[in-house]
């Protein structure tokens, strides 16, 4: 019996000690860590809205004709415009966006002359009031956050053209205001600071045409005096990203 014990117990021994080293000799399991994914890229399809403000000016020219004779004076223009803008982007690869965007400002861009002599005085100028464009926008991205894109469309807006005049003490005054049509051209950069803000810069040149201000036949002889009003414009806006059309109004 003791010696069943004695046997039984040299056995357990040698299993332990086999088990022991084999389980020595075994590797650490290794730990398991789920994949990094990369973030997803951002996506400029959708509505947006922004605010915007900059520095404009040019030159407000006055085309005359008297009879068959015919020039233009100009006025050199200058002031500062703010306001908003509202579109939609569509990005057709990771390269190539495209978009509308309308927008709208209210400006103080105006040019002034004056004239005096001892018996009096005379001003005239004019300034644009406010204008608007409708305008597409085609661009490349630089890196998946930066649009560099060119935009053109058509632009309307209202001037305001004014003249007075003084003598021996006695004076007059008139102002016109046209509403005026044209067109826009330009380009931007656009960075995009997430997935709902970015920040722009743009140049437009704003062409608002030409209208009449006061036409006639006094004497028999054909008279007009027109208006034509051109800027060039620098703003910085933000926008902020509303949804696009597949994936619902907010997102």
């Amino acid at each position: 019996m003791k010696r069943t014990l004695v046997s039984l117990a040299a056995v357990g021994a040698i299993a332990l000690g086999v088990s022991t080293a084999h389980a020595a000799d075994l590797a650490p399991m290794p730990m398991y860590k789920a994949p990094m994914l990369p973030p997803p890229a951002y996506s400029w399809t959708g509505f947006y809205v922004g605010a915007n403000g900059g520095f404009g000016g040019n030159k407000f020219d006055y085309p005359v004709t008297v009879g068959p004779a015919s020039g233009t004076a100009s006025l050199n223009s200058s002031g500062f415009f703010g306001g908003g803008q509202i579109g939609y982007n569509w990005q057709l690869s990771p390269l190539w966006v495209v978009g509308l965007e309308t927008d709208f400002d209210e400006a103080d861009i105006e040019g002034n002359a004056t004239a005096s002599t001892a018996l009096g005085g005379a001003s005239a100028g004019s300034k644009i009031d406010w204008f608007g464009t409708v305008r597409g926008r085609a661009g490349a991205l630089v890196t998946p956050n930066t649009l560099l894109y060119a935009t053109g469309g058509w632009a309307y807006g209202h001037t305001t053209t004014s003249a007075s005049a003084a003598l021996f003490g006695v004076g007059a005054a008139t102002s016109i205001g046209n509403n005026q049509n044209g067109w826009a051209v330009g380009g931007g950069l656009e960075y995009a600071f997430n997935s709902w803000l970015s920040f722009k810069t743009e140049y437009l040149y704003v062409d608002l045409g030409t209208s009449t201000l006061v036409s006639g036949a006094p004497g028999g002889v054909p008279f007009s005096l027109s208006e034509k009003a051109t800027a060039h414009t620098v703003k910085a806006g933000i926008n902020i990203k509303l949804g696009d059309l597949g994936a619902g109004w907010m997102r």
